[in-house]
């Protein structure tokens, strides 16, 4: 009669064979490959399992990097289920496991493990720190955030480290507290790039781009190796001179990145290009339209949006083609300022040109599938031009049944007429009411006048 030896037996022996057999190996390949490879998922996968079968699970360095790469890979859960299978932590896994769930946008698990890592009894590195705050500002959780001020300061963090003196200005800036985080910029003794970005794009943020493009100059005045503005701080300025529509400062801060050499990324470029359209200079805006890379469908929408507003819409719709030709194909936004490029460019003696337009705005309305309020409104308001009361009154009374209310028409001259004559037929709302009344009163003035 045969006797079977229990399964563990068998199980105790593979696993210490294979342990002391495949050490060597582990060490050789495993350790080059985690470190300096990123692998697709099925390889990790048969990795992950080999790590286990090995016994080597309770390794911090190994499950450091197989937290690290499931984290690359755009799997948080898979990173803290290899975070739970080591007993012994320390504090750079729980830095490690913190920053795989930052990355992935899971904020709120970050702030789980953080709170996880301080009732263990380990505190906080400055490289948590700026992890746990910037999870903080993501969240806009200003309470907690200050607590954790708190802590730092109590720690000296921020005294010895600008990357969390960096990480309070954010957390601040994102808060819409801009005056605590220039109070922090204020104390810190020592100032990279990296602060000086983070209080300009605050200020920017917090519509105070006149104070952010003051840090910007002053910053460029005391320049040191340090402190010399990159591409990031670039976009903050470019933003803020947009916002105040300061041309002359644009056009000098664009110099002066084309003559320190900053690398013009492509969202430098397309701050450029915003910069210039909110300025109103089509020149401009073209030259630095034609300088971006890659051009997305953020960078056609200013370019259109220029052209628009000063109704060259022959220019506009040259674009509109050259647009989708390129394989970039538009949105609600992109119509809109095309409309508006029509309607601007209306003379009354062009009216039965204008009226072709209108046609193709009509095939480029049906082209949109996920029409906005302000899309409805436009093509409303260009039908109103020309005296289409008829396909004015339809599109307004499909508005209608689709819940899409109208806040632009009482800005049309001609639209009063329209709401005179149709107005028991639209469906009764305070403010359509009003305008009624307001159209009904204009009617009757112009008819008097006639």
């Amino acid at each position: 009669m045969v006797r079977f030896k229990p399964n563990h037996l068998y199980t105790r022996r593979l696993s210490t064979s294979s342990t002391s057999n495949s050490t060597p190996y582990l060490n050789s390949h495993f350790t080059f490959f985690l470190s300096n490879q990123i692998p697709d998922p099925k390889s990790l996968l048969q990795t992950h399992a080999f790590i286990i079968t090995t016994g080597h699970t309770n390794n911090p360095f190994i499950a450091s990097k197989l937290i690290s790469l499931y984290a690359s890979l755009n799997k948080p859960t898979f990173s803290s289920k290899v975070f739970h299978s080591v007993q012994s932590k320390d504090a750079f896994l729980w830095n490690t496991v913190i920053k795989s769930q930052f990355s992935n946008g899971c904020y709120s698990k970050a702030l789980d493990f953080y709170l996880q890592m301080r009732m263990s009894y380990i505190l906080p590195t400055h490289f948590t720190i700026p992890l746990v705050v910037a999870s903080n500002a993501e969240l806009l959780l200003l309470k907690r955030g200050m607590e954790i001020h708190g802590l730092v300061t109590k720690l000296g963090f921020i005294a010895g480290n600008s990357a969390v003196g960096s990480s309070f200005i954010y957390f601040y800036s994102m808060c819409g507290c801009v005056e605590d985080a220039a109070l922090v910029f204020d104390k810190m003794p020592m100032r990279d790039v990296v602060a000086w970005t983070a209080l300009v794009i605050g200020y920017v943020q917090n519509d105070e781009s006149e104070k952010g493009l003051e840090h910007l100059c002053e910053m460029h005045r005391i320049g040191g190796d340090g402190e010399r503005p990159n591409s990031r701080t670039l976009e903050g300025g470019f933003q803020a001179c947009g916002n105040l529509g300061a041309l002359l400062e644009g056009k000098c801060l664009h110099g002066l990145a084309v003559k320190t050499g900053v690398v013009f990324t492509n969202v430098v470029q397309s701050s450029v290009l915003s910069m210039y359209t909110k300025c109103g200079t089509p020149g401009e805006a073209y030259l630095s339209f034609c300088e971006v890379d890659h051009k997305d469908l953020i960078s056609w929408t200013s370019i259109i949006s220029v052209y628009s507003r000063y109704g060259l819409s022959s220019e506009c719709l040259h674009l509109f083609w050259q647009m989708q030709v390129t394989g970039v194909y538009p949105d609600g936004v992109v119509i809109s300022c095309l409309l508006r490029g029509f309607g601007n460019s209306m003379r009354v003696s062009e009216g039965k040109v204008f009226h072709g337009i209108i046609l193709r705005q009509k095939k480029l309305f049906d082209r949109v599938r996920d029409r906005d309020k302000e899309l409805w409104n436009t093509m409303v308001f260009e039908y109103s031009k020309v005296g289409q009361e008829s396909r004015c009154l339809e599109l307004f009374t499909e508005m209608q049944h689709l819940g899409r209310i109208p806040f632009i028409l009482h800005k049309d001259p001609f639209f009063p007429h329209l709401l005179a004559d149709y107005g028991p037929l639209i469906k009764p709302q305070k403010k359509v009411n009003n305008l009624m009344a307001k159209a009904r009163n204009r009617s009757q003035t112009l008819r008097c006048q006639n």
